[in-house]
């Protein structure tokens, strides 16, 4: 007796549906980030979790573990730990339309786009960094704990961004901050 196998595409045709609904949903939810600079809702919410995410205890202790290649040369230790809070916080931008940061590459933090560097206020003959600028650089991201470490900083403007949640509690290290612009963000 012959046996008739028939074969069904059913399970094939379920495989499709799924890969559709899923690269549909995928592109839906994208387009909800594409916009007119302007950080929509759904913007807002995704870097306010992703700030969240990195807390680790009851101190706020969290980070961007930047990881700096032993090949690197700093010309002192706080030009290093300049190089950190720079690098965390370069990883915490997630929308950087004008390219500030492009050039924050490398050990030479005081070359880098709206970093300034001056002598240090307690050792003149060594250089720190005592400013950054970032003014109406349309930038989007979140402020990560790692600044807390350019604690010779004595300005920091970042105004007309899109930075949003909180203020890191590290920036009680800031002892010298003089000016202090986060106005016109989110």
């Amino acid at each position: 007796m012959k046996t008739i196998t028939t074969t069904t595409h059913y399970p094939h045709f379920l495989n499709l549906l799924f890969i559709f609904v899923l690269t549909t949903s995928i592109s839906l939810s994208s387009s909800e980030f594409v916009g007119n600079g302007r950080l929509s809702d759904a913007e807002v919410s995704y870097i306010r979790r992703r700030q969240l995410l990195y807390y680790k205890d009851q101190y706020g202790d969290r980070g961007e573990r930047v990881v700096v290649d032993p090949r690197l040369r700093f010309e002192n230790p706080r030009i290093r730990d300049a190089y950190i809070a720079l690098q965390a916080w370069k990883q915490a931008i997630l929308s950087d339309p004008q390219n500030l940061t492009a050039n924050w590459v490398g050990s030479k933090v005081c070359n880098y786009h709206g970093v300034f560097c001056a002598p240090a206020p307690d050792n003149s003959s060594i250089r720190t960094v005592a400013g950054i600028d970032l003014n109406h650089g349309d930038i989007a991201g979140y402020l990560p704990e790692e600044l807390g470490l350019l604690r010779d900083i004595a300005l920091f403007h970042i105004n007309s961004n899109r930075f949003c949640g909180t203020v890191p509690q590290s920036f009680r290290n800031l002892r010298i901050l003089f000016e202090l612009d986060l106005s016109n963000n989110r």
